[in-house]
């Protein structure tokens, strides 16, 4: 690394001494004049605020549930930190320990090249499972996931709020996050930032239902992560992107495909190694909405990387007629190919 760029420690200074002074900036705004402060910085990437973490981090983020082994992960974080990357989020605990290994093995993408989030499905936090949880359980997940990445401290510990079972195919009927629950992630948070551990407490779900009643009574969470298709539109008089905004909590999106959808696949049917050069164009129309951070489409192979980030790069250049035809493509797919078990995304066409 050269003498120019920036270090992961002079990286954290900053953005700590950022967090110190001055009034804090609308979330997910453009990046500040001086980009040396940006962990990773490539001036085709643009960065986003992720609210009142103050870090930059990248709009396009690495994760998902992609690739089957390390040798498969070397090469796609090494492209994505070639391509200005820097947050990358991961849910499974055998997917942390690939990328944490794959980040050891690898060269020119090594964990001081990034922001990380990170969750331990699956163990989950919401209704079915709460009997399980303990705070000597969660501390316990974070300490493995330390292990998992090779280092003493992590960025983002995101409990997953999201569920997968019989019958959870309507917004209704998936299951929501107690107070019981969400009391005891902020005691295992504060006692983990506290011991130097984790920077900052996220939370991921299906339910909307949970965003509100985290944004509305627990402070301390700074990111809330969640469903947002190329489709999705904010509703009005009680929109979670307005709340967020006012609580100045960063606004991650997943399954901005529609997990294959709206590539014409249903989501069994997902193959490594697809490129579909709408990609971007999909991208690309969901980073019209400022107030997210970033979205995180699900990546196989560095190509794909590549593919994604061109919604970044071509942000802001006009819409041409061919791009409204493959959103208008898209959108068919999207309706023809969601399963009965994916249904529950529909309800994330507006937040």
């Amino acid at each position: 690394m050269s003498s120019a760029e920036p270090t992961r420690r002079d990286f954290l200074k900053a953005a700590s001494a950022a967090a110190a002074t001055g009034p804090l900036a609308a979330v997910a705004s453009a990046e500040p004049a001086d980009t040396a402060k940006i962990l990773n910085y490539n001036p085709k990437m643009h960065y986003r605020r992720l609210g009142k973490t103050e870090f930059m981090i990248s709009e396009i983020a690495l994760g998902g549930h992609g690739g089957r082994s390390i040798e498969d992960r070397v090469p796609v974080l090494e492209k994505a930190v070639e391509l200005g990357m820097n947050y990358v989020d991961n849910n499974i605990a055998a997917e942390c320990d690939m990328y944490g290994e794959a980040m050891s093995r690898s060269s020119g993408a090594k964990r001081d090249k990034w922001f990380i989030g990170f969750a331990s499905w699956p163990e989950k936090v919401t209704e079915e499972y709460e009997a399980n949880l303990t705070p000597e359980k969660m501390m316990q997940s974070i300490e493995d996931r330390l292990r998992s990445y090779k280092t003493d401290m992590l960025d983002m510990w995101r409990p997953v709020g999201a569920t997968w079972g019989e019958g959870q195919t309507k917004m209704a009927t998936m299951l929501m996050v107690s107070h019981k629950a969400l009391d005891m992630v902020v005691e295992v948070f504060d006692k983990a930032k506290q011991q130097g551990k984790v920077r900052f407490l996220a939370i991921s779900a299906h339910n909307p239902k949970v965003f509100h009643r985290v944004l509305k009574e627990y402070p301390q969470f700074s990111v809330i992560i969640f469903p947002y298709l190329f489709l999705t539109k904010e509703f009005g008089g009680d929109s979670l992107l307005k709340l967020a905004q006012e609580k100045d909590v960063g606004v991650v999106g997943l399954k901005p495909f529609g997990a294959g959808t709206t590539f014409g696949l249903k989501p069994q049917q997902l193959k490594l190694g697809n490129v579909d050069d709408r990609g971007h164009v999909l991208v690309k129309e969901m980073l019209q909405e400022k107030r997210l951070s970033a979205v995180i489409p699900g990546v196989n192979i560095a190509a794909q990387l590549e593919e994604n980030v061109k919604g970044s790069y071509e942000r802001d250049l006009p819409k041409t007629p061919q791009e409204e035809q493959a959103i208008r493509e898209c959108t068919r797919n999207f309706y023809a190919n969601l399963t009965p078990h994916y249904q529950w995304l529909r309800e994330w066409e507006v937040v």
